[in-house]
This record gives C-alpha cells, sequence and structure tokens, in this order.
C-alpha cells in the first residue's frame, strides 16, 4: 500500500515539474499599424449622402510582422462636414488607431448612359464649374475638353462640351469636359484646370484613365484657355502639371493685341485692362519650341480666322508640328460641323493627337 501511494506521490510531483517546466504561452501581437487602400471605393459624394465603405481595404499591422485585413463593420468612421464642398478625409478608427482616406463632395451628379457630370462647385458668382466624364477606361489617355462661351459661360451639355466628348468616346478614348470659371477674371480658369487633372490624378484608377499624353481641346474661348495652358509662363508649368501631348484648337480667341473680342476680352481681363495684361493673356507671346504639337482649325468666313492664321505663323515660327485647317461654308461656333466641309474633323485632330503619343 505505501508502495502505491509512494508511486502516486511520484507521479504527481512529475506532472508538477513537467507543469512548471512547460513553456508559457507565447504574448498576444499588439496593433502598431493600420492602413486602408480606397482606390475601388466611393469617391464622389452628393451632399448629404452617406458614407459606403464598399471597396475600401482597411489593413491591421501587429507587432509580430503579421497582417489580417479587418472588416469595414468591425471599425468606425468620423464622416467629416459636406460643406464647404471640395476634397474631405474620412476617419477610420480600429483599436486605437487611426486612419484616413480622402473624399470628394459635390452639390450634384448627373449620370446618363453616355456620361456623368460632377458639379464640383458653386462660384460666389453663381457659375458652376463641372467635371464630366465619357470614358472607355482600359487605362488609356483622355481629352480634356474646354467649352466655348465667351468666357460668360461654358455649358458642359452642348455639343463643344458632352458632343465632343460623346464623339471621342466612340473613337475608343477617354474625354473630360471642364465647365470651368466664367465671369471671372484670369488666373481663375486656368486653375480650373490644375483643379480638373489634380481630380482626375486622385481618381484615375476610378476612371481607369492614364495621366500620360492627355490632350486638351478648347473651342473659341475655349481655344483660348487651352492654347494657355499649352505655355510655360501661364500655364501647365506654373502649376506644377504635366504638358499636354497635343493641343487641339477649335476657332479658337488668340490674341487680346489689336482687335479682339471685347466680350470676352472684358470677362477674362476686366474693363479696363492694362497693356501688361493684354500681351500676357495673348498666346502668340509664349509660344516656344516646347509648345505642344497644335491641331488648328476655322471657317473663313468666321470673324477669328485671323486669330487663327496668327496662331499658324507663330507655330511656324517657333518650328512646332503644327496642322492648320481653314474650311468654307461655316460660321462660329458650329461645334462638329455635320453636314459641312469640316465635319470629321474632329477624327483628324485624334489621330493627330495619337501620333504624337510617346
Amino acid at each position: 500500500m505505501k508502495r502505491n501511494v509512494t508511486l502516486l506521490l511520484l507521479i504527481f510531483c512529475l506532472l508538477l515539474f513537467f507543469i512548471a517546466c512547460a513553456e508559457k504561452p507565447a504574448p498576444m501581437p499588439e496593433l502598431v499599424g493600420l492602413s486602408v487602400d480606397s482606390s475601388n471605393a466611393h469617391y464622389w459624394y452628393v451632399s448629404g449622402e452617406d458614407l459606403d465603405s464598399d471597396g475600401l481595404v482597411i489593413t491591421a499591422e501587429f507587432s509580430d510582422g503579421s497582417t489580417r485585413e479587418i472588416i469595414a463593420s468591425d471599425c468606425t468612421f468620423d464622416k467629416p462636414p459636406f460643406a464647404p464642398y471640395g476634397e474631405k478625409e474620412v476617419t477610420v478608427h480600429y483599436g486605437d488607431l487611426t486612419v484616413s482616406y480622402p473624399i470628394y463632395v459635390c452639390t450634384s451628379s448627373k449620370e446618363t448612359p453616355v456620361y456623368t457630370n460632377y458639379t464640383v462647385r458653386k462660384n460666389e458668382n453663381g457659375t458652376p464649374v463641372t467635371l464630366t466624364a465619357a470614358l472607355v477606361g482600359e487605362n488609356k489617355p483622355f481629352v480634356l475638353i474646354l467649352p466655348g462661351g465667351g468666357y460668360t459661360s461654358a455649358i458642359y451639355s452642348g455639343q463643344e462640351g458632352a458632343g465632343y466628348a460623346e464623339y471621342i468616346r466612340k473613337l475608343g478614348w477617354n474625354a473630360f469636359v471642364l465647365e470651368y470659371s466664367t465671369k471671372m477674371q484670369h488666373p481663375a480658369p486656368l486653375e480650373d484646370i490644375s483643379l480638373a487633372l489634380e481630380i482626375i490624378e486622385q481618381n484615375k484608377d476610378f476612371f481607369g484613365v492614364s495621366m500620360e499624353n492627355y490632350a486638351v481641346c478648347g473651342s473659341s474661348a475655349g481655344g483660348h484657355l487651352a492654347a494657355s495652358w499649352c505655355t510655360k509662363d501661364i500655364g501647365y508649368a506654373v502649376y506644377e502639371k504635366p504638358r499636354p501631348a497635343a493641343a487641339i484648337l477649335v476657332y479658337p480667341v488668340i490674341s487680346f493685341l489689336g482687335e479682339s473680342d471685347g466680350e470676352t476680352q472684358r470677362n477674362l481681363l476686366g474693363n479696363e485692362p492694362s497693356d501688361e495684361l493684354r500681351h500676357l493673356l495673348s498666346i502668340q507671346e509664349h509660344v516656344d519650341g516646347d509648345y505642344p504639337p497644335t491641331y488648328v482649325w476655322v471657317f473663313v468666313e468666321d470673324g477669328l480666322k485671323t486669330n487663327a492664321e496668327l496662331m499658324e505663323k507663330t507655330l511656324e515660327k517657333a518650328g512646332v508640328e503644327h496642322i492648320a485647317r481653314y474650311f468654307t461654308g461655316g460660321r462660329h461656333g458650329i461645334g462638329l460641323a455635320e453636314g459641312t466641309e469640316a465635319e470629321g474633323w474632329l477624327t483628324e485632330a485624334v489621330a493627330f493627337w495619337q501620333d504624337h503619343i510617346n
């Protein structure tokens, strides 16, 4: 009996020994980092819209080097105030850590089978700034379209806006129409181009576009704006943006020296512009050998024919590759010029742009 008890005591002591010697369980790794990828998430919001977490990829990082994807329902979100409109930051909380991602709040949006129009903001003078996307995606470059209107208006939905965009989309390329600030003096419209490119850059994956080799296309006053953007002195270089691969100028305003369109000049330069300002915003004063390849056209009956001729001579002098077309039987502001001698000009212009893509 004593022998059995001794044996049991020995077994019990051995068990206690092994328990005491057993390794303690490794401590749980601590949460040390949090990241969020919003490239496939909802970016554009209309005022009052609820946050949408679909597409967010939230990743937790731990002290042992491991990572784990966190579902959105395990996090809390701080919704930013939606006014004033513009880019905002949404804050994500998980544990004791936070991370943020951007959204853009606009006043309204409108979707059609061809395009989606986003109202970026309303200016103090009541005029809108909008960006309209007509896309094929496929990581292809795009044309940024600037409608005409004498810097009084730049309506996105007309032929010089959505009409061009739909045409370019049917040719297999991406297009954006910028309804820029009007009845506002320089440099407000150029600042809008810079903003538009920033918005496109921030959402290039969402839009499915490439920022490389974009082109600008403008009509009338929009042609002046496009031509201005292509200069280093007042355009893309000032705003630290890439140079366009090509310019497409449709019956453009080029010069404010000598005779010029009074309304266009007043809207952009003011009622009594200085000679310095007239020279600053006259495109022929700024074209050099680095100016983008340019396609320009006009009807010979158009009062802006002399502006197109001036641009052609300026491009020739600077050694810039270009095409200049002078058609007959039309008028100013005709857009796609269907049913005239100029019909099909946009196909030729897009092909010219494509010939100059790196």
